[in-house]
C-alpha cells in the first residue's frame, strides 16, 4: 500500500508546539501571585493539582518540581503532613531523574525551611530518609555547574522563580523554565 509522506510542519507550527501551555501557564502565575498575596495554602493546592496533573501525562521533571512547590508553599502555611508528602515525592523522583544539582538545592531549602517554621519532625524525617541519597548524588555530580550569564528573576511566562541553579540550560544563552516549560533568554 502506498502512503503519502507526510508534509514537514510549517515553522509557524514548530514554534507554537513549543511554547508553554497557556493554561499551565496561567496556573502557576496564578499559584505566584497567592504566594505574593501571603495565601501559601492556596497556592500549594494548585501546585499540587499541577503535579498530579503532569505525572498522570507521564511529565516527571514538571511534576517532581510542581511538588517541590507545593512542599515550600506548604510549609509556609503550617501544614507539616502535606510539606512532608510532597516533599517526599519531589526529593524521590529527583534522585531518580538524577538531577545532581536540583536534588540538593531543593533538600537543603526545604529542610531549612521546615526547620524555621517548627516542624523539626518534618525536617528530621526527611534527612532520615533522603540524607545519604542527595550525598551519593552529589558525588556522582560532575563538579560545580558551568558558568553562565543572568537570567531574569522570573520567567516571562509563568512568572515563577527562574534561578540559573534550578533551570535546565537548553544552550549558553537560554533555558527551561521548570515550572512551565517556557524558553528563559539570559538578560
Amino acid at each position: 500500500m502506498f502512503r503519502r509522506p507526510m508534509r514537514p510542519l510549517r515553522r509557524a507550527a514548530i514554534r507554537a508546539a513549543m511554547r508553554p501551555n497557556q493554561v499551565l501557564v496561567q496556573a502557576v502565575a496564578r499559584a505566584n501571585n497567592l504566594l505574593a498575596q501571603g495565601k501559601p495554602n492556596d497556592a500549594a493546592q494548585i501546585f499540587e493539582r499541577l503535579a498530579q496533573e503532569a505525572e498522570q501525562r507521564g511529565f516527571a521533571k514538571p511534576a517532581a518540581n510542581a511538588h517541590a512547590q507545593a512542599a515550600l508553599a506548604y510549609t509556609t502555611a503550617k501544614n507539616e503532613n502535606a510539606a512532608l508528602t510532597h516533599a517526599r515525592s519531589a526529593l524521590t523522583q529527583f534522585v531518580q531523574l538524577n538531577m545532581a544539582q536540583r536534588a540538593p538545592m531543593f533538600y537543603n531549602n526545604i529542610t531549612q525551611k521546615l526547620r524555621e517554621n517548627g516542624m523539626t519532625n518534618a525536617a528530621d524525617t526527611l534527612q532520615r530518609e533522603f540524607g545519604d541519597k542527595i550525598k551519593t548524588l552529589q558525588a556522582q555530580g560532575f563538579g560545580a555547574p558551568a558558568s553562565r550569564g543572568r537570567l531574569p528573576n522570573k520567567c516571562p511566562h509563568c512568572a515563577g522563580p527562574a534561578r540559573s541553579d534550578e533551570v535546565e540550560w537548553i544552550d549558553a544563552q537560554s533555558a527551561e523554565c521548570v515550572y512551565c516549560g517556557g524558553v528563559i533568554q539570559m538578560e
